[in-house]
């Protein structure tokens, strides 16, 4: 019988969520960088639209805080730590 982590769910079950939600991750970043990109280039219009520049600093934060989270080398050794024996259910 497959080992469990986290309220019940399998390995595979685990992995198969992780790798769901990077596949997410890797389709959002490009369009949130898109997104806070046009909306820079309208916050250089005119003072009436500097709001938008502020918007677009935190779309581009948001970017880079899901690009940080779903990097693939930090993950892999999280769930190498947790197929440690020690760190088991």
């Amino acid at each position: 019988m497959e080992p469990t982590w986290h309220d019940g769910l399998s390995r595979k079950a685990l992995v198969e969520l992780v790798e769901g939600l990077l596949l997410a991750m890797d389709k959002a970043v490009p369009r949130l960088d898109a997104i806070a990109h046009h909306l820079s280039l309208m916050s250089q219009q005119g003072e009436e639209f500097e709001v938008v520049g502020g918007i677009s600093d935190q779309v581009a934060d948001i970017g880079d805080e899901l690009y940080a989270a779903s990097d693939r080398e930090k993950l892999r050794e999280w769930g190498n730590e947790i197929d440690a024996p020690e760190k088991a259910h």
